[in-house]
């Protein structure tokens, strides 16, 4: 037994055999729990000196940080013993002198004796720790915490599947409980736990739980909980003795299915008509705001570390042809909230992305997109370091105050090479004329920078799109980007656009965004209507926009995204250029033109559209990563590989990263890096959009078996949901299985999840064979 045993779950601490604190959590101590805390979550690999150099001394020079490592060994061994160590380079803990509940519960997981894994699991890894002078290791732990709460919450699933097909469904329940302690609002989490309960012949419990459920979600997210939720809260209601069932879709006979735990309604996602007395949704507590907002957080930290402290690799090293300083330049950071009201952090973040929307209208002015302004929020740095970061000329800064129905909004230009001030303002304005302000303030960032205003121009950017505060209000939260992120928070986005309608029927502008959000549903499989009915809902939507305002770019890149996905490519291209002429700084209308480009089989436009793209938003990660594919895709393997090596710093790390990662080394035929690059895949196996890569990597690497376990998985899946028929296909065509391959094509088209990917060079031996010329004309190439 060993001497010492190290807690990583909760609070960090050592502790002998008698449960005393070795190290405490003050002073230099800190820092020797956090090398320790290191090399459990290491395993028995270790790290090697240079690793913990850069973990947590990576601005130091060389030779001082390897004195203070020594040192800080030097500590720990006199501390506790000489043999705490195994090992000097890579460094490792003696597991015969220290144990950690981290190492047991990923040697349990390794075993399989997930039970026993999940009890290790008292709270999150390294929870309140932090070292105030390492941010590497801030961002390793992050990471790590991350990684280890999916291994918890996938072992937790497995369980509960596993309590299923045993018909033990009060396992089940205890289970789907752990779940649900680590994420409250999830609604796959929720339905499947009244429906254990439910199978268990609990009703009782079910319906206490289920009306906790939706004051959890009122009281968090400020919205009613989703249809499949209150099709489930009616059907315990009035205790029906049926299967254990989830209701999927609408209508007086609701088709039936066994619980799967991926799906989401999107019956009753129709836009309302216009209607009176819509209640407002609330602002989510500040509890939630921050649960929703870290993710992003966390990324736009990294990616300005990325850029400032020495790799350059989104804005120097990575910087793309398009992106030169010549001409005229603007960022707009964002806007401060200074009102005290943490309900109004909506307001300002709208306001700024609606000034960024606005003054892309102003011919011959390059303005950086969201993401990258993003990036600098409340940072330290100065102006002439954000523009020179940004590769932008002029900074635009300021704050927002609303008091009642009024609002301040103070800004000011500041020439981004000397930091001086070129022009300031304070707008004191009723809130009804915050259109007005915008209007105002990009005038006269125009008149500063010697930008003359055509009269189309004025015109634009003095429409109003809607003349409901309340409206706009709701629109702007439902366009936070962080709501994209889950189920829940998608539906959220969902309910907010449509009670904007509901305000403002004519408010085109809510219609084109909330057929965006109904492509994301439809996009990520999780859907639980089919793809066809999920894509005229958002169809219904886009084209309302359009008719509504012809000139709103959003709505014709939507149009196109549309028109695309039913593989009509010509006119998804004719809507795009629209969009691009109105608003050549749309940032989604290059992602979908750089998707336009593989289905057209032109390759090198993609990467003319992923510099515009990068040009646009120098900071994001997705920029880079979709010019790394495209550089893949030109064959510039070296190129695109470093790219996309460099962006897994990032953090939260982009899934395609793995998937792109693979496609590039595939084309170059080295199956093994591409099976390695999709590790991902194998860990998350509720991400079927890329577990048929995974599986069309093993097959062609030679893991045949492995192979045939992904493709039943795969296949199971779309069994259950009708969607996913591309990856099935893939699978197939990497076992050698033609016939079947094109057979899953075919049912790819009607799903629409036949991916572009199909025509990479990857595929140019299925390209090759005369069934895939018959493929081309039901895709009306």
């Amino acid at each position: 037994m060993p001497q010492f045993r190290l807690q990583t779950f909760g609070t960090l601490r050592l502790v002998g055999r008698a449960d005393d604190t070795i190290l405490g959590e003050h002073g230099h101590q800190r820092r020797r729990l956090a090398l320790l805390a290191v090399l459990a979550a290491s395993g028995e690999r270790g790290r090697s000196r240079d690793q913990l150099l850069g973990l947590f001394w990576p601005d130091v020079p060389q030779s001082r940080a390897r004195h203070s490592l020594e040192q800080l060994v030097y500590a720990i061994r006199t501390s506790l013993d000489e043999s705490v160590f195994t090992g000097l380079n890579p460094l490792g803990l003696n597991p015969a002198f220290i144990g950690s509940d981290v190492g047991d519960f990923a040697s349990a997981l390794s075993r399989g004796e997930r039970e026993a894994a999940v009890e290790l699991y008292r709270a999150p890894f390294l929870e309140g720790f932090y070292l105030t002078d390492a941010p590497e290791f801030e961002q390793w732990m992050e990471a790590e915490r991350g990684r280890i709460e999916r291994s918890y919450t996938d072992a937790l699933e497995r369980l509960a599947k596993s309590a299923e097909d045993a018909n033990d469904s009060a396992a089940a329940a205890r289970w789907l409980q752990k779940l649900i302690d680590t994420d409250p609002v999830s609604s796959k989490h929720a339905i499947g736990l009244i429906r254990a309960l439910m199978n268990a012949g609990d009703h009782a419990a079910a319906l206490r739980y289920a009306e906790r459920y939706e004051a959890i979600v009122g009281q968090e997210l400020g919205t009613s909980v989703g249809p499949a939720v209150a099709g489930l809260v009616a059907e315990v209601r009035a205790r029906a003795k049926t299967e254990s069932v989830v209701v999927r879709g609408a209508g007086p006979s609701p088709k039936r299915e066994l619980y799967t735990g991926a799906a989401v309604s999107t019956a009753s996602l129709l836009p309302p008509e216009a209607t009176t007395n819509v209640a407002q949704p609330t602002e989510p507590p500040l509890r939630a705001r921050r649960r929703a907002v870290v993710v992003y957080g966390v990324a736009a930290l990294v990616l300005a570390a990325l850029v400032l402290a020495g790799s350059r690799l989104l804005s120097r090293a990575a910087k793309s042809p398009a992106s030169a300083t010549a001409g005229v330049s603007i960022a707009v950071l964002p806007l401060a909230n200074v009102s005290g009201d943490p309900r109004d952090a909506a307001l300002a973040d709208g306001l700024t992305e609606e000034l960024i929307g606005v003054l892309a209208k102003i011919d011959r002015l390059r303005v950086v997109g969201r993401t990258s302004a993003f990036v600098f929020n409340k940072s330290t740095l100065d102006a002439r370091q954000i523009a020179d970061s940004l590769h932008v000329a002029n900074i635009l800064e300021g704050g927002v105050q609303k008091v009642g129905q009024r609002i301040r909004v103070q800004v000011r230009l500041v020439d981004g090479h000397d930091g001086s001030t070129r022009w300031a303002e304070t707008y004191d304005r009723e809130l009804k004329d915050i259109f007005l302000v915008q209007s105002d303030i990009a005038t006269a960032v125009a008149r500063e920078l010697d930008l003359r205003l055509g009269g189309r121009t004025i015109a634009a950017l003095r429409r109003a799109p809607t003349q409901n505060i309340a409206a706009y209000d709701l629109y702007l939260r439902a366009s936070d980007p962080t709501l994209l992120r889950s189920d829940s928070g998608t539906l959220l986005s969902v309910d907010y656009f449509r009670k904007a309608i509901a305000l403002d029927s004519n408010y085109a502008a809510a219609y084109a965004g909330l057929a965006r959000t109904y492509l994301v549903l439809l996009l990520s499989q999780k859907v639980a209507s089919s793809a066809r009915e999920a894509y005229a809902f958002g169809e219904q939507a886009a084209l309302k926009a359009v008719a509504l305002d012809d000139s709103l770019a959003d709505a014709h890149a939507t149009v196109g995204l549309l028109l695309m996905l039913r593989y009509d490519f010509a006119g998804a291209e004719k809507e795009l250029e629209r969009a691009r002429a109105l608003d050549p700084g749309l940032y989604r209308t290059y992602r979908t033109l750089i998707t336009l480009s593989y289905w057209k089989e032109r390759p090198a436009d993609a990467v003319a559209e992923a510099n515009r793209m990068v040009d646009i938003d120098p900071l994001s990660a997705t920029s880079h990563t979709e010019l790394a594919r495209a550089q893949c895709a030109n064959r510039e393997y070296a190129e695109g590989l470093a790219r996309l090596k460099r962006l897994e710093a990032v953090r939260p790390r982009l899934q395609r990263i793995s998937s792109y990662a693979a496609m590039c080394h595939a084309m170059k035929g080295d199956w093994a890096a591409a099976v390695a690059a999709l590790r991902p895949y194998q860990e998350n196996r509720d991400d079927y959009r890329g577990r048929g890569w995974l599986g069309y990597a093993l097959a062609r690497s030679g893991q045949r078996q492995e192979a045939l376990a992904v493709l039943a998985d795969v296949t199971a899946h779309w069994q259950r949901s009708k969607q996913g028929a591309f990856e099935v296909a893939l699978v197939h065509a990497g076992l050698g299985n033609r016939d079947q391959a094109f057979e899953w094509l075919n049912r790819s088209v009607d799903d629409l999840s036949l991916s572009e990917n199909i025509m990479l060079p990857v595929f140019a031996d299925l390209r090759e064979d005369p069934r895939f010329e018959r493929l081309r004309k039901r895709l009306r190439f």
